[in-house]
């Protein structure tokens, strides 16, 4: 991936989906085949015991493995499998980092592995999605 591919998915990942922005996730870092996805908690963010809640952390982990897809392919996928180990509760007060991989790659087809770590770097969740590529080249510009 070049430094402009890399630059245009940052800015694609970040402004093309309001619902990425409405959930105050942010897209940080690209990698060839990786993608770095950070969530600042806030009070809509957080379940009943103030933990984060689940779809928070589901959108985000879906996010870092579907932008870590694009670094391999400018292609338009979508998620047609996924699922969702949560291994710890997060404080409530802090930010959280979603780390996602391209695990193996085919012709239409991208299996992906995103871990959620909390501020204390401890690991919260694991996440592992499917993605399928459409054919359709994203509209980056």
């Amino acid at each position: 991936m070049t430094e402009e591919i890399k630059r245009q998915l940052l800015l694609y990942g970040n402004q093309a989906e309001a619902f990425i922005a409405h959930n105050h996730i942010k897209i940080t870092d690209l990698g060839d085949g990786t993608a770095t996805v950070t969530l600042h908690l806030r009070k809509e963010s957080l379940n009943r015991w103030h933990t984060p809640h689940g779809g928070v952390l589901f959108t985000m982990a879906d996010v870092a493995g579907g932008m870590a897809a694009l670094t391999m392919r400018q292609e338009t996928c979508v998620t047609v499998n996924a699922s969702m180990d949560f291994m710890a509760a997060a404080d409530g007060d802090q930010t959280l980092t979603a780390v996602g991989r391209v695990d193996r790659m085919g012709g239409k087809m991208c299996f992906c592995t995103t871990e959620i770590f909390d501020g204390t770097d401890q690991l919260i969740a694991r996440f592992h999605s499917t993605m399928y590529f459409t054919g359709k080249a994203l509209p980056l510009a």
